[in-house]
């Protein structure tokens, strides 16, 4: 049964003029020496990942991106995977995430979909377009950069989905949209400073965006699955109780055949597929907290959301 509904209410306080450059740029400020990010054996605070992706900024403003610019984004999983999104925010320009693992005709057709002049890849495309890598750590800023000039009405990103008809089709999300979903669906999740985050979907997904956007608005951690992990679903339990994992964002059917003997997991957030009243059973009990959600890609990422007991 649902414990409670949340029907649109008027909250102008979770809509304001902002870009998500200038939300992380915040955190990273109020949260300098605190571990943002983690992956395999690194650990990144907040101000080591502020001044890599400083330099990924310049890195790609150099290289002729500008404002209101699509910039391809094909890169496997990693620390410089974040740290490519961080800077094309921060350039100005919108990152169009594509999985590592779609061919490579596909994406170049996507590429040449959005008029991307510029790609961010490990592997050379059939493109158009100038193919960039992700600077190196040590090349990290460790002086200030001016903020980009993004409005919050650009395109903070753009998102491929299969579409209705199996055609991919690109839906183009904006600053303000994105940042309205983080304040707006956090104000119900409420997860804090405190919380260790397990990102394992693809940056092709819009949960991706629950797990990494709102993590870097608080200043909670994300730990960064690699790609074994992300598939390794009879060995995740035992990879979350690890790391203390404290917030899940997951698909129903994958709760349904996981290990749910995690104590440290205090937060559930399934979305993306109808929930079932065995995953329910199975992860909602008390004091832990179960929220399902619901959103097409076109009404940015969440539209719906209650919390289940």
């Amino acid at each position: 049964m649902t414990s409670g509904i949340l029907c649109g209410e008027l909250r102008p306080d979770l809509l304001q003029d902002e870009t998500l450059a200038s939300v992380f740029s915040a955190t990273a400020q109020k949260y300098p020496d605190k571990p943002a990010l983690i992956f395999g054996n690194a650990v990144y605070t907040y101000g080591m990942l502020d001044q890599w992706s400083n330099a990924m900024a310049v890195h790609l403003v150099d290289s002729g991106v500008l404002p209101g610019h699509h910039v391809g984004l094909w890169w496997p999983r990693s620390a410089e995977l974040h740290v490519a999104v961080l800077g094309i925010a921060k350039a100005g320009a919108a990152y169009v995430p594509l999985d590592y693992e779609m061919p490579a005709e596909r994406v170049a057709g996507v590429l040449q979909e959005v008029g991307a002049r510029i790609y961010i890849s490990p592997d050379t495309l059939t493109v158009d377009a100038l193919q960039l890598g992700v600077v190196l750590f040590e090349q990290r800023c460790t002086t200030t950069v001016p903020p980009s000039a993004a409005l919050p009405d650009n395109d903070a990103y753009v998102l491929y989905t299969s579409g209705s008809t199996g055609k991919p089709k690109g839906i183009p999300i904006t600053h303000r949209q994105i940042c309205h979903l983080i304040r707006s669906e956090n104000s119900v999740l409420g997860i804090t400073a405190h919380d260790r985050v397990y990102q394992g979907f693809s940056v092709s997904f819009d949960m991706w965006c629950e797990e990494a956007w709102i993590a870097y608005m608080v200043g909670a951690t994300l730990w960064v699955a690699d790609a074994a992990t992300a598939k390794s679903i009879d060995e995740l339990g035992d990879v979350l109780r690890k790391q203390q994992i404290t917030v899940l964002h997951a698909v129903p059917s994958l709760l349904a055949v996981m290990d749910d003997d995690i104590p440290t997991v205090r937060l559930v957030n399934a979305g993306g597929e109808a929930c079932t009243a065995q995953v329910l059973a199975r992860w909602a009990a008390p004091p832990r907290k179960f929220f399902n959600t619901y959103g097409p890609t076109e009404t940015t990422v969440t539209a719906t959301i209650a919390e289940l007991q």
